[in-house]
């Protein structure tokens, strides 16, 4: 809460108080008090009346009200203006609760708004003495309960004259009048000033790259014509590679010997491809001799063995002789003998046939090797992982020796390229922090080695030159950083803003407080409701929309920030903002 001041606007309560005084005067316990008014006609009708200022996290209050006498009806005025958008209280109800030291609380109710931002609760006290006092505020643009300071119900008006001639100060030295409604109707701001440690920078320009480590070319080292790998197509822009991967093949183009030598190993071939299958055509004639042989000797064998078995049997019965028996078991041997052989003769065959397979397929494996010996296939790979991001040639296209292919580059590793003039080098550090605009992402500053985890790119810096470029007298100082999920591109500019200076737990003033006033920056510190002050700044160190104050205004004050410039205007002509309040 402000202290309590002369209010040059307290007209509407100038006939109230002159009532209040022409009573006391004439009452005779109040002799000395018409006495001083007809001795001296200057003095005051009435006591100056209290002014009060609070300020909570969501709302102001600006109260003015009569020294309070027992029995007396008194209104108070309160205003009230919401701080996150400057607008007044429209709407809602407000209680004023006066608490004495012993008894139950007096209250007065504002069940509505006079108009937008006034409530005027009405009431009398009954008896002298200090008050506990708050304010509780409902309604739809906020909901607050706001302290304030004992409030006195003086017992005679002597006591209020004394208290308000104890209380009065002169008027502050650039105070500047600007009552509720003007600020409603600008729509003013004010926050109190705090500290925090600002950065001096530099300002200098440059642009985002993809480092040299992080790009290749993919060239073709000879003349031929270009090839799409197994896949059957050639890698497009945007697609992601491997190191090593095959993108494509050149094939060489054919000399005239070399055309016949090709020619004459195709006709070479098919002969021996011609002889090769003469040669399995009469491997497949003896492998189903061969397979009609066993079939034969296996019946043979089981006829023999039936035969074998029946002479067995009529021998037990002593019906057949030994030799018929014995030439029953002969031609038993004899099958088996055969039906071996016959298995023998396959299984030859099916070596045979392994080998004429080996044949054909080292034939067929001479045959692409001489051709690809000939056309001289040679791929080209990826020397290293990333994204194409260009393609020159089509399938099927002629390609000259060393005639560039492929781009490559891995955008999850960028360069911020900050260019600093030779007569700035003595400002920086040897590991000065950067912030870096671009203009593809406008109202978004990146600070580049700050930590991820507080909104930074956790970069570093990776070089700094020492050599002078001859035209532009600059140094290059490479910051290198992750900024693939942000959308950088390679060669975007950006202003760069590089660290020269600190200033740790300063007195910080937002840009838009600032106007400029004869050439000199002042701002408005808000000393009650209706009165600010003009104060003369001297700034240092500006960092990202705030200004170190080295003198001016302490912290804690509270600084109008949105309006400031139209307060300015109503300082220089306070006629123009229109006359004084009538409640």
């Amino acid at each position: 809460m402000f202290p309590t001041s002369r209010s040059h606007r307290w007209r509407h309560c100038a006939s109230l108080c002159a009532l209040l005084f022409s009573i006391a005067a004439c009452s005779p316990s109040a002799p000395h008090a018409h006495a001083a008014t007809q001795a001296n006609p200057a003095e005051p009708a009435e006591p100056d009346p209290v002014a009060v200022t609070v300020f909570t996290d969501e709302v102001q209050l600006f109260m003015e009200f009569p020294r309070l006498l027992p029995g007396l009806e008194a209104r108070f005025l309160a205003h009230l203006t919401v701080l996150a958008d400057g607008a007044p209280v429209r709407s809602g109800q407000l209680r004023l609760e006066l608490t004495p030291s012993t008894g139950p609380a007096v209250v007065f109710e504002a069940l509505q708004p006079k108009r937008d931002g006034l409530f005027i609760p009405v009431g009398a006290m009954t008896s002298p003495g200090s008050y506990q006092a708050r304010i509780v505020v409902a309604s739809e643009q906020v909901n607050a309960t706001i302290p304030l300071a004992p409030i006195e119900v003086y017992p005679d008006l002597d006591a209020a004259f004394a208290a308000a001639a104890a209380e009065n100060q002169p008027d502050p030295v650039n105070a500047v009048p600007f009552l509720l409604e003007q600020q409603w109707k600008i729509g003013m701001q004010m926050r109190p000033l705090q500290r925090r440690s600002l950065i001096k920078r530099l300002q200098v320009p440059g642009e985002i790259q993809v480092p040299n480590h992080a790009r290749a070319e993919v060239g073709a080292p000879l003349a031929g014509r270009l090839l799409p790998t197994e896949s059957g197509d050639l890698p497009r822009l945007g697609d992601r590679v491997e190191k090593d991967q095959i993108l494509a093949y050149l094939e060489q183009p054919l000399s005239t010997s070399d055309a016949a030598q090709l020619a004459a190993n195709h006709d070479g071939h098919a002969v021996h491809d011609m002889e090769l299958r003469l040669r399995d055509f009469d491997l497949l004639a003896k492998e189903m001799e061969a397979e009609q042989d066993l079939q034969q000797a296996q019946a043979r064998l089981r006829f023999a063995r039936q035969s074998l078995q029946r002479m067995d049997g009529l021998r037990a019965k002593d019906l057949g002789t030994v030799a018929e028996q014995e030439l029953a078991r002969r031609d038993v041997q004899l099958g088996e003998q055969e039906q071996l052989g016959a298995e023998a003769r396959i299984a030859s065959f099916a070596k045979m046939r392994r080998q004429l397979n080996d044949l054909r397929e080292e034939h067929e494996a001479e045959r692409l090797h001489g051709e690809e010996d000939l056309h001289s296939l040679h791929p080209l790979r990826a020397p290293i992982a990333g994204e194409i991001v260009r393609v020159d040639h089509v399938i099927g296209e002629h390609v000259d020796a060393q005639d560039p292919v492929y781009g490559i580059a891995d955008l999850s590793t960028l360069w911020l390229v900050a260019h600093v003039s030779e007569f700035d080098l003595a400002t920086l550090g040897l590991q000065p922090g950067a912030l870096a605009e671009c203009a593809a992402f406008p109202q978004r500053r990146f600070d580049i080695l700050a930590d991820p985890g507080v909104g930074g790119l956790g970069g570093r810096l990776a070089h700094f030159s020492r050599l002078v470029d001859e035209t532009t007298r600059s140094v290059a100082l490479r910051y290198e950083f992750s900024g693939g999920e942000i959308g950088f591109c390679d060669g975007m500019f950006a202003d760069v803003f590089l660290q020269t200076s600190q200033a740790v737990d300063a007195v910080a003033l937002m840009e838009e407080s600032i106007v400029m006033d004869n050439g000199r920056a002042v701002a408005f510190v808000v000393l009650s409701g209706e009165t600010l002050q003009k104060r003369v700044l001297e700034l240092g160190i500006r960092d990202g929309g705030w200004v170190e104050v080295l003198s001016g205004l302490e912290a804690g004050e509270r600084v109008v920030t949105r309006g400031a410039y139209l307060v300015k205007l109503a300082a220089a002509s306070p006629a123009s903002f229109g006359e004084g309040h009538v409640h």
